[in-house]
Parts: structure tokens; sequence; C-alpha cells
């Protein structure tokens, strides 16, 4: 049985009487040369100004002495933390417009971990073989109306494995119909499994009615998250109070055993809301409307910062008269901004007809072959003579970059090139997209520019700094970018051919992904 209430009270809090730091501790502390995490001892702790000195393991004598909250130990930023710990830094609380939302108790720095939380239940397919393979057989006889077995299967697992209490957590989820009524797949799951054998797993489903049913499986369907590395779902306490922003003011990542780890993506004040994207990174560079659609998925329509703007600058086209200018929509009106150019503005007639080739080239663009790319050069040179900053021309600047890589990089370059100026136009937050286009240019940067140390470092800088918010400094993701921009300052020093020292705040030794013992 999985007890998450008895897990969290065996684990409490720390006794804060106690000194947190001890001589001899080998921890990660953050070197204020570069404000990355390094492996290190403390020498010397400090309570009066909760300060510690540290021995920085590659011997280097500065920046030695760190503050308390810049200490970390190995596993602080990847395993789960207590309920207690959880509910000092954040708060639920009721709002007018969105219900219950997640708000933090303490200011966080971009990049700062605001918890970690572990799951309160990971429905695999191996927690209840038998059961998945049932439900299977059913989908195959005829497809669910949610187009996928594991929501339902996820709600009979919480009834299998956890106490009534977590259950009762589940059921508290959000969900936009509360009295909602069994639905025709979950009545014939209930009728299918009366007569399965389950190895003794089909006595408590039995006792299951349809409409407590439908309540767990809509919880699961509304709350959870996919699994990153098997099919099935992992559902969260407080993560799941969260509100979709697509302005996130933060993100995350997985930690130890599918821990949450959530960081703030930007500053944010005592008492600031906690928000995540429940799009994917690549749909916060689509346009208001696909946005909205898409978020239909969870019947609400979006009303945070970007989607109240009345101006969508993702979908640009250029000016019919001047052919320089370009215009934005207005929305929700339809009409256009006036250009900055020429001054003109589109008739109404002009601006149907720009709104409809507009919707032609988004199905278009919608229904190209990735392979095909001599069509995906077809549409977007064509989409070129009509648009400017347009989220199509995105979309298959993406395509033709991946496909162009290793067959004409000088053109993948160019690709990459405007995906990056794109997404900082219209979407300027770190996102891993972003990070990683920097990084992949930095690469290809390598093999055609070497001699451009400065454009390679100022590349990798900048997917690292990136990544650091993102993951943390001590992820693997974060350790790429970084060995490469060390590997190019070191070059760069050792061509210095005065001797003098150039060594700049980033040129740190790699950061290395090792495991220290406490």
């Amino acid at each position: 049985m999985t007890n998450t209430k008895d897990k969290e009270a065996k684990g409490g809090e720390e006794d804060e009487s106690e000194p947190r730091w001890r001589i001899g501790d080998r921890v990660y502390a953050l070197w204020a040369g570069n404000n990355c995490y390094y492996v290190s001892t403390i020498a010397e702790v400090s309570e009066a100004d909760r300060t510690v000195v540290v021995t920085w393991d590659d011997a280097d004598t500065s920046h030695r002495r760190v503050s308390f909250d810049q200490v970390m130990r190995p596993s602080d930023e990847t395993t789960a933390w207590s309920r207690a710990r959880i509910e000092k830094r954040a708060t639920v609380r009721h709002t007018k417009q969105k219900g219950r939302c997640l708000f933090t108790n303490e200011a966080c720095e971009p990049g700062q971990v605001v918890f970690v939380e572990r799951p309160l239940l990971v429905a695999l397919p191996a927690v209840a073989p038998k059961l998945w393979e049932c439900l299977q057989k059913l989908h195959e006889v005829r497809p669910l109306n949610l187009g996928t077995i594991t929501f339902h299967f996820a709600a009979l697992v919480s009834v299998l494995t956890l106490e009534p209490g977590d259950i009762d957590v589940i059921r508290d989820k959000y969900v936009p119909e509360p009295d909602e009524e069994p639905n025709e797949d979950v009545i014939r799951i209930l009728k299918a499994l009366q007569d399965a054998e389950l190895d003794g797993e089909s006595n408590k489903i039995c006792k299951l009615e349809a409409k407590s049913f439908q309540r767990l499986v809509s919880a699961w369907r509304y709350n959870s998250f996919g699994h990153h590395k098997e099919d099935g779902l992992v559902l969260y306490n407080r993560i799941s109070m969260c509100a979709h922003s697509c302005d996130p003011t933060c993100c995350w990542s997985y930690g130890d055993e599918d821990a949450f780890v959530l960081r703030s993506r930007m500053a944010l004040e005592k008492g600031g809301e906690l928000t995540i994207s429940y799009l994917q990174d690549e749909d916060l560079l689509k346009s208001t409307s696909v946005r909205q659609q898409k978020l239909q998925n969870w019947k609400f329509t979006c009303m945070c910062p970007r989607c109240s703007l009345k101006v969508d600058v993702g979908r640009g086209i250029r000016c019919q008269r001047c052919k320089v200018g370009v215009l934005y929509p207005q929305v929700p009106t339809g009409g256009f901004e006036t250009c900055k150019v020429c001054g003109s503005s589109p008739s109404s007639e002009d601006t149907q007809m720009l709104l409809n080739m507009e919707e032609e080239y988004v199905a278009r663009v919608d229904s190209l072959d990735k392979k095909d790319l001599d069509d995906v050069q077809t549409v977007y040179q064509a989409a070129l003579d009509i648009f400017e900053r347009h989220w199509i021309l995105y979309v298959m600047d993406t395509i033709l970059w991946e496909g162009q890589r290793q067959k004409n990089i000088m053109e993948a370059m160019e690709h990459q090139r405007r995906r990056i100026d794109f997404h900082q136009h219209y979407y300027f937050r770190p996102t891993f997209i972003l990070a990683w286009c920097h990084e992949e240019l930095g690469d290809c940067m390598v093999q055609q520019f070497p001699s451009r140390k400065w454009h390679l470092m100022q590349e990798f800088q900048r997917a690292y700094r990136m990544l650091a918010i993102l993951c943390g400094t001590t992820h693997q993701y974060t350790a790429s970018p970084y060995n490469k921009l060390w590997q190019v300052s070191s070059t760069n020093n050792s061509a210095n051919a005065n001797g003098a020292n150039t060594e700049t705040s980033e040129s740190r030794k790699p950061v290395a992904q090792v495991s220290i013992s406490m």
C-alpha cells in the first residue's frame, strides 16, 4: 500500500535548533565568480552571520565565504521534500477568477528551487499488468472516447493501491464538472471488469461506484502528467494546484524517483503566484488563438497576460502597400495595426483577404510532410513574400533546420538563427527550446567558424545561463553547454601570446556531474 501521509510523517523536518551545516560536510556551494555550484567541503561555520567558509575541490582560493542559502546537499535539488517543508514554501489560496491557486511564501530568484514534491501515485502498466491488459483489449475492440486507457487505468490503480485518505485527495482535485454523470466508457469498463480475472484485484473494483470512478478518471485527466519514461501517468498533490499561464512564472524538471522539481522561471516576490504551462514549449510560440484552442482540452479560457494582449505580435504580415512594414492583427477586433513605415491600414476587404490567406497557410503548414524538404522549401519561400515574424515561418524554420543540418550546414544555421530571432521577439523568457537553439548553433559554428571564439562563447554562455534557470547548474543538460564554453575559453586563454590571465568569470573548470556522500 502507498500511504503518502505515513511516508511524510516519517520524513519530517530537520530540527532547526541544530546547526544545519557542520565542519567537514561535503556540499555543493555557489561560487560567486559565475554563480555556479561546485563540490566543496565546509571548513568553518558561522551561525551568527549564517555563512560558511568552504574549501573548493579544485583548490581555488577565491569566493570561499558563502551564505547558508547558497549551500546545498547533493540531493537538495532532486530529492522530494516533506509535506511540512513544502507548505512552508507555498500556500494554496482561493481566487475569484481561477479558484484554488498556488502562491509562494518567499521571494524567489530566477532558477531557485521552489520545492520538490514526490508523486501521490505513479500509474504504470507494471503496477497492475492484468488490469492494463484487460483495458487494452477493451480499447482494441472499441476505442475509448479519450483515445487512451491511461486515465481509466490510473483511476482504478488509485482504488487498488492507495489508502482512503489519499483517494480523497485525488477526488478533491480540479474537474470542470464536479457532478459529472458516468459516461458510457466508465459503465462499459466496470461491467467488463466484473467478469475479468485480476488475481484478487477485482474485489475493490467491484465495490467501486460508477460516479466515483468517473470523478477519479476526470481528476487524473485534468491534473496528471505523462510519465517521462514509460506509458503511464503521474499525479502530484501541491503541483496540481498550479494554474496555467502562457507566460508561466515557474518551470520544472524531474528529480529522484519521479519527484517534481519546481523552479522559478523569473524573479518572484513573496506572495507571487506559482504558474506552469500546461502546453509544450513549442506551443507557447504559436498564436494566441492556437494556444486557446489547445487549452480547450482542459476546458478553460486562458486570461494570462500574453493571452490578454490586444495585438498578437506572433502573426506578422507584410504591409501590402510599402512591402517593408509589418502589420500585426488586433485581438479580438480582427483588424490590423497601422503600418509604422507608410502609415497605411488595409481596407476591410483587404483585411479579410489577408486573414483568409493566413488560415490557408496555417492549414498548409499543418499538413506538411517533414521528410519532403523540397515541398517545405517551396511553401516557405512563398510564405516569405506575405509573412514576417509569423509563427508558421518559425515552424518551417524548425523543419528546415532539422532537415538541412546534415546536408547543408550553412543553410541550416540560417534557419536556426531565424528560430532564435522569432523566439526572442515573441516569447523572451528562457525555454528549453531557446537554450538548445543557442547550444546547437554554437556546435555548428565550432565546425564552420572555429576562430570566432567570441561568438562561440556567446552561444554556449546563453545556453548555459538559460538551462541553469530551467533545471539548475548541476543538471546534465546544463553541464553540456558549460563544458563546451569552458573548452572554448580554455583554448582562447592558452592562445594568449603574452601569457596574461584572460580568464573570464565563466571560464572556471567544467561542471562535474558527481555524487558525493555526506
